[in-house]
C-alpha cells in the first residue's frame, strides 16, 4: 500500500516524517501510560463485577426467584450470549468510530442496563437485562487490547497487557468483599403484597455497576489511539494525541514535541475521497452491514486464517475453563463449607459434595413459595458462608501476584513458551480438581488454575493484537474474543446441567480442550519486537 506524509495543519515542513513507533518513542513511556492503564483497568474490574456478581447472588436469587439449577445456568450464560450479539457492532465501531469512543459508550450503557436489571422481579426480565450488559460490557472488552497496545512501544507492550490482568484479579478480590458487605444484610424495600421487592442482592447488582460508570468517565478524558487516527487519515488529530502523551510524560509544553510530521499509511486516499463524498459504499445500513461482513470474512481467509483459527480455539478453551470452573467456584466452595459443617470428620470429592448439596438446596427451594412472607426474610440470611468469600479473595490475590511476576519476566521467558506452558498447567489443575478430597485442596488448585488461565489469556492477547493490521485490529480482537465466549456459554451450561448429574464430564472435557488448544499455540508466529503501524 502506498504511504505518504501530510504536513501539520496544512503547513509544509522540511522535517522527516516519523513512523508510528518513532513518534511514540519521542512521546515517551511513563506517567501517561500508567494513568491510561489505571483508567482502562477499571474496565477489567467492571467486567469481573458484571460477570462474577451472578455467582455471589445465585443462592439468594435462587431462594427469592425459585430458580432451578438449569435456570441458574441460563442466568449465568446470558451475558455471554449478549456478547456474541454485540461483537460485530462494537468491532466495526472500534475500527471506524474509535477505540476510546467505544469504551466510553459501551460502559455507560452497561452501567445503565445493570442498574435497570436490579429492579427486575422475575427470572426472564433479569436474564434479558443481563444479556444487555453482556452486549455492552463483555462485547466491547476486547477493544481495550488494541487501545492499550497501540499506546505502548513494542518492548513494553506485552508487559503492559500482562499487568492489565492485575485489574482483572483485583475485580476477583473486590467482588467477594462487596458481596460480603451487602448480600447478607436484611435490607429490603417493598413487600410481596405490592409485588415489588428491592432487597440486598438487588442492591448488590446496582453497586456492581459503579466500576463501569467510573471507567466510562475516566477514559473520556484520554485521547484516541494515534494508530487508529492515522489509519483513518486523521494526521492532525494523531499528532495532537502524541503531543498530549508527550506533555503528560515530560511535563513540557505540547508544542515542544519534536515530531512535526507523521507517515500516514493504509487507505488515506480512500479516506480523502470519503471526505469529499466520492465514495458511497458505506452509505446506508445495508451497505454498512455488508462492509462488516466483508471485513469479518477477511479474518477467515489467507493470510489471516491460520492466526484467526489458532487464536479463536485458544481463547475458546480459556473462556471454557475460566467461566466453567470460575463461575461455579463460589457455589462449589459453598457446598464444601456446608459439607464440612454437616460432616466435620469426613472428606469427599467435589462431585460427592455437589450431589449431596443439590438435594438439600432443592428441598429448600421446594419448601418455600413466592407468596410466603417468610421467604424474603429467609433469603436475606447468610446464604453464602464467610469462608467462601475468603477463598475467592485468596484466588484473586494469587492472580495479582502472578500477573506482576509474568509482566516482569514475559519477554525473558518468551511469549509463545509462556502461553503453551500456562495453558497446559491450567488444564492439569482443572483435571486435578476431580481428585481433591478437601476444601483446602480445592482452594489451592483453584488459585493456580485461575492464575495460569489469566497468564495464558493476557499473554495470548498481547500476541494476537500484533497479528492483524490496524484497520482490522479492533474488529479482529472483538470477533475473536466474543466468538470465544461460546466457550463461556458452553462452560456455564455444561457445569450447570451436568454438575449435579456427573461432574466428571464437565471437569475432564474442559481440561482436555484446554490442553489440546495449548499445544496449538506452538504454531503461532513469532512477533518479538513487532513494530506497531
Amino acid at each position: 500500500m502506498k504511504s505518504k506524509a501530510l504536513p501539520e495543519e496544512g503547513r509544509l515542513t522540511q522535517a522527516t516524517p516519523a513512523d508510528y513507533e518513532t513518534a511514540l518513542r519521542h512521546a515517551g513511556q511513563g506517567k501517561f501510560q500508567y494513568l491510561l492503564m489505571a483508567a482502562v483497568g477499571l474496565y477489567y474490574i467492571a467486567c469481573g463485577f458484571q460477570t462474577l456478581s451472578i455467582s455471589y447472588l445465585l443462592p439468594s436469587a435462587e431462594c427469592d426467584l425459585q430458580l432451578t439449577t438449569h435456570e441458574k445456568g441460563y442466568l449465568n450464560s446470558s451475558p455471554f450470549i449478549g456478547s456474541l450479539l454485540g461483537a460485530p457492532l462494537w468491532g466495526k465501531l472500534a475500527d471506524s468510530w474509535g477505540r476510546r469512543s467505544v469504551i466510553v459508550t459501551a460502559l455507560f450503557l452497561d452501567g445503565v442496563a445493570g442498574i435497570i436489571s436490579s429492579f427486575m422481579q422475575s427470572l426472564w426480565p433479569l436474564v434479558f437485562f443481563r444479556l444487555i450488559t453482556g452486549f455492552t460490557n463483555l462485547a466491547a472488552l476486547s477493544v481495550c487490547f488494541p487501545y492499550i497496545g497501540e499506546m505502548h512501544l513494542s518492548k513494553y507492550r506485552s508487559r503492559a497487557i500482562c499487568w492489565m490482568e492485575i485489574y482483572g484479579a483485583l475485580g476477583i478480590v473486590l467482588i467477594p468483599l462487596v458481596a460480603w458487605a451487602i448480600i447478607p444484610r436484611p435490607w429490603m424495600l417493598g413487600s410481596h403484597e405490592i409485588g415489588f421487592r428491592y432487597n440486598s442482592w438487588r442492591i448488590f447488582i446496582a453497586v456492581a455497576t459503579i466500576p463501569s460508570l467510573l471507567c466510562s468517565l475516566a477514559v473520556f478524558f484520554f485521547p484516541e489511539s494515534p494508530a487508529f487516527l492515522l489509519s483513518r487519515g486523521k494526521h492532525d488529530q494523531a499528532l495532537d494525541a502524541f503531543q498530549r502523551i508527550y506533555h503528560i510524560n515530560s511535563g513540557k509544553p505540547k508544542n515542544s514535541y519534536p515530531i512535526k510530521q507523521l507517515v500516514v499509511i493504509d487507505s488515506i486516499e480512500e479516506v480523502e475521497l470519503e471526505s469529499e463524498g466520492k465514495v458511497q459504499k458505506e452509505e446506508g445500513i445495508t451497505a454498512r452491514l455488508l462492509t462488516i461482513l466483508n471485513q469479518m470474512a477477511d479474518l477467515f481467509r489467507p493470510p489471516l486464517l491460520k492466526n484467526t483459527m489458532i487464536g479463536l480455539c485458544s481463547l475458546f478453551s480459556l473462556q471454557l475453563g475460566f467461566f466453567g470452573f470460575g463461575m461455579w467456584f463460589p457455589e462449589l466452595f459453598n457446598r464444601f463449607e456446608e459439607f464440612s459443617i454437616a460432616y466435620p470428620d469426613e472428606t469427599a470429592t467435589v462431585c460427592e459434595v455437589a450431589n449431596m448439596d443439590f438435594e438439600s438446596l432443592g428441598t429448600l427451594a421446594r419448601n418455600s413459595t413466592p407468596g410466603d412472607l417468610n421467604t424474603t426474610s429467609d433469603c436475606l440470611g447468610d446464604t453464602i458462608h464467610t469462608q467462601v468469600f475468603i477463598n475467592t479473595f485468596a484466588i484473586g490475590f494469587t492472580c495479582i501476584c502472578n500477573a506482576i511476576l509474568m509482566g516482569l519476566f514475559v519477554e525473558r521467558i518468551g511469549r509463545k513458551r509462556l502461553i503453551v506452558t500456562a495453558m497446559l498447567l491450567t488444564a492439569a489443575c482443572g483435571a486435578g480438581s476431580y481428585f481433591v478430597r478437601s476444601a483446602i485442596q480445592n482452594l489451592l488448585l483453584s488459585c493456580f488454575l485461575q492464575a495460569f488461565n489469566g497468564t495464558s489469556f493476557s499473554v495470548l492477547s498481547s500476541v494476537l493484537i500484533e497479528l492483524f493490521p490496524t484497520s482490522l485490529r479492533g474488529l479482529a480482537m472483538t470477533i475473536l474474543m466474543n466468538l470465544s465466549n461460546v466457550g463461556s456459554i458452553v462452560g456455564n451450561l455444561m457445569f450447570g446441567l451436568l454438575l449435579d448429574v456427573d461432574c466428571a464430564i464437565p471437569v475432564f472435557v474442559s481440561a482436555g480442550v484446554m490442553g489440546f488448544c495449548g499445544l496449538l499455540c506452538f504454531f503461532l508466529p513469532n512477533t518479538k519486537n513487532f513494530q506497531m503501524s
